[in-house]
């Protein structure tokens, strides 16, 4: 049978449901094809076997036939077995190092909690417990801020907003409707002193305390930006002597073993400056995900809904935790229950690198891209995020072991596998037919 050939194709038979499908023992027969071996229970301590080598065949059909990204790499793995898939296309490997953009979020959330794993600091220690400058004052709402609101962004320290920072279609409309006919495609941290070249960790830390308004209540808002993230850079550059980038050294390169990541400068923008590639990142995840890295404690703490206040309204990409989102992908109706209950996390950039690991079902994934030249073309930087969410429920499926023998049943117009809309659809058929519109 001859398999169709190009987007509107590809955009429905990627497509999936989030519907969380229930997990145990499988093996048993649909539609007459019997499903892939895949046996076990959830749990770190009874992880399930590897799927056997043809179940992803259909994926890398998929993925051989996207025709919207061209340099992109994608890989599976689970916290038993490691890498279980891997896909490159165009002239892009894992080992391509590139930059992140807001993919960097995750990454400097957790380098940082390395200071709360070794006992340097407390997650819920007041930020002026380890800066000299900074008020105890009790009338001042600054001197309630903690380590653990810098790592969840929510300290107040205002500025930024998804939107501001994702060539998505739901990024281009929140710009419109806010005025911001502009797409940043980094946080601009404002003031000579903390420029990433020439600036200083410290004094940009006391720049944005001196110089950026709280939009609220610490612990009880959310803002989407570097502030936090550099304001616990200076937490950590005074507690433990070290310069910044020794600091990177040891709570991310040698932590994580992501010894081709760097952020460049004297102050680098935690919130969008890491370089890195896929294989680092995939170490990252890896090490969180089969709790690794840091005590079970502490991971669990940085996954943990740090935004409840916003579950109600529409979201780009979920709550927060420390540096990333808990998915729950252009959603309507807010953080729903499903979104909850699917325990994933993902931390998506504006160059297309779309990292995400799933707890509930214990694997990770990355779609891995830099639609920036020379790797790709920006205005192409939003796609890669919807080939991620259209790919999941198939890699779902089988590291569930809910896939038959059949190839078809994953590229064909199956409705386990559609979750993408027609303005999705449009979105990504508008942004490779016409990329001026969304420069």
């Amino acid at each position: 049978m001859t398999i169709p050939h190009g987007p509107l194709y590809l955009l429905a038979g990627a497509a999936v449901t989030f519907a969380v499908q229930k997990l145990g023992w499988l093996d048993m027969e649909m539609g007459g094809t019997s499903l892939v071996n895949f046996r076990g229970t959830r749990g770190m301590d009874d992880v399930r076997d590897a799927p056997d080598a043809s179940a992803w065949d259909g994926l890398r059909q998929i993925l051989q036939q996207w025709e919207f990204t061209t340099n992109y790499a994608v890989v599976v793995g689970d916290a038993k077995h490691g890498r279980l898939f891997t896909y490159e296309g165009g002239n892009f490997t894992l080992k391509t190092k590139i930059p992140t953009g807001s993919t960097s979020k995750w990454p400097s959330a957790m380098m940082f909690a390395g200071l709360v794993e070794d006992g340097s600091v407390g997650l819920d220690d007041p930020v002026h417990k380890h800066l000299s400058w900074w008020t105890k004052d009790p009338k001042d709402p600054r001197s309630t801020v903690t380590f653990r609101m810098l790592l969840s962004f929510t300290s107040g320290f205002g500025d930024g907003h998804p939107g501001e920072e994702a060539n998505t279609r739901a990024g281009r409309e929140w710009r419109q409707a806010n005025g911001r006919a502009e797409l940043m495609s980094a946080r601009r941290l404002a003031g000579k002193e903390c420029d990433s070249t020439s600036g200083d960790i410290l004094s940009c830390g006391k720049y944005i305390y001196n110089n950026v308004k709280l939009i609220g209540k610490p612990g009880q808002v959310y803002s989407y930006n570097s502030n936090h993230l550099q304001l616990a850079a200076a937490v950590a550059v005074t507690v433990t002597g070290l310069d910044i980038q020794q600091v990177i050294q040891k709570y991310l390169v040698e932590a994580f073993d992501m010894k081709d990541s760097s952020y460049p400068g004297s102050c680098p923008d935690f919130g969008g400056g890491l370089f890195t590639t896929g294989v680092d990142y995939e170490k990252f995840m890896a090490g969180l995900l089969a709790y690794k890295t840091f005590s079970k404690e502490l991971i669990d703490a940085s996954e943990v809904d740090a935004t409840p206040f916003l579950k109600d309204y529409y979201t780009l990409y979920g709550d927060y935790g420390f540096g990333h989102f808990l998915m729950c992908f252009d959603s309507v109706k807010g953080f729903t229950k499903e979104c909850e209950e699917a325990q994933c996390h993902m931390d998506p950039g504006a160059f297309g690198f779309i990292p995400l690991y799933d707890r509930k079902n214990n694997y990770y994934m990355q779609v891995v891209a830099a639609e920036i030249p020379p790797t790709g073309s920006y205005p192409l930087s939003g796609i890669p995020e919807y080939l991620a969410v259209g790919i999941k429920p198939h890699v779902d499926a089988i590291m569930t072991g809910q896939v038959t023998s059949n190839p078809m049943e994953q590229l064909s117009h199956n409705p386990q596998f559609l979750s993408l809309s027609m303005s999705d659809v449009n979105y990504c058929l508008n942004c490779k037919l016409h990329p001026k519109s969304c420069s």
